[in-house]
């Protein structure tokens, strides 16, 4: 009987062995609002995966880049990109004010400010109460902005009113906007695409035939142009047009090499050409630098 048993057994285990062997490979994560490297759509067991942020969020955990393992077909952890805890989004808006000598962002990190300016015939209460700061993720009272004339009740009658936009003739035509909402006492403007608001973005019709201040459209994006980029080592054969705060992989040169750019304040910054693997696990190759 001992014998039998013994034969049993070493007909058993070997299976056990080998269906411990068995690995599976993942499947590429999904990353809002970042991007990762070697891009690929499966990989094997025990492949680095190192990923990062976009401008406006952060790793959920401490550092630039971080890394996440696959193991049997799971990763170690789920790469993930966050809001920063302290930082704000867009500034409010303040009636009869708008925000000056400030780009574009939809992100503000902790501490940031941001400067208002009344509109013509207004005046902030509390001259040096004019900026609002980002503090733990929350924008600090602005001014507020009342009319010149308030105190004045000699000039209130003459203080010119508020009409039907009809009143006033043809709409305003603004380079790079649209009217997208119309009402009986004003316009409301959008800007294209690639474009930001500056300035108000609802213009009313006053008694006298004139309009109020109207706003303007400046750029809010960067061209990678193939004349300078290309000495760089971007593959690029007519003009690309990248929106502000994005970032977009572009192919080199170099067979098998391609590089990260970035479009901030207008201004392009990409990492050198690398290949898969040298983008997964060597810094250089994932350090953003303003070009020359």
């Amino acid at each position: 009987m001992c014998i039998k048993y013994f034969a049993f057994a070493l007909l058993w285990f070997p299976g056990v062995l080998h269906a411990q062997s068995t690995t599976q490979a993942c499947d590429a994560p999904t990353l809002d609002g970042g991007f990762f490297a070697p891009k690929q759509e499966t990989y094997s067991h025990g492949t680095k995966l190192s990923y990062t942020c976009n401008e406006g969020r952060q790793l959920a955990m401490k550092g630039w880049w971080a890394t996440s393992t696959c193991h049997n077909g799971r990763w170690s952890h789920q790469p993930q990109c966050i809001e920063s805890m302290n930082a704000c989004s867009v500034p409010p808006k303040i009636p009869h004010a708008v925000i000056v000598h400030q780009d574009y962002q939809e992100v503000f990190a902790a501490g940031s400010e941001v400067q208002y300016e009344c509109e013509d015939g207004y005046t902030a209460e509390g001259a040096h109460n004019k900026k609002s700061v980002c503090t733990q993720g929350s924008w600090a009272q602005g001014p507020t902005c009342t009319s010149s004339s308030t105190s004045d009740s000699n000039n209130r009658d003459s203080r010119p009113m508020l009409m039907n936009v009809r009143s006033c003739g043809a709409r305003p035509s603004i380079e790079n906007a649209i009217i997208v909402e119309e009402g009986p006492m004003y316009l409301k403007y959008q800007c294209n695409g690639f474009y930001k608001l500056v300035g108000p973005d609802t213009v009313n019709c006053y008694s006298d035939g004139s309009w109020s201040k109207l706003p303007t459209c400046e750029e809010a994006f960067c061209v990678v142009d193939p004349a300078r980029y290309a000495r760089h080592g971007l593959a690029v054969t007519q003009s690309e047009y990248m929106r502000e705060g994005e970032t977009k992989t572009f192919r080199c040169t170099t067979r098998g090499s391609y590089a990260y750019v970035r479009c901030t304040n207008r201004k392009i910054a990409l990492t050198r050409c690398c290949s898969d693997y040298l983008h997964g696990y060597y810094d250089d190759c994932r350090r953003f630098r303003e070009p020359n």
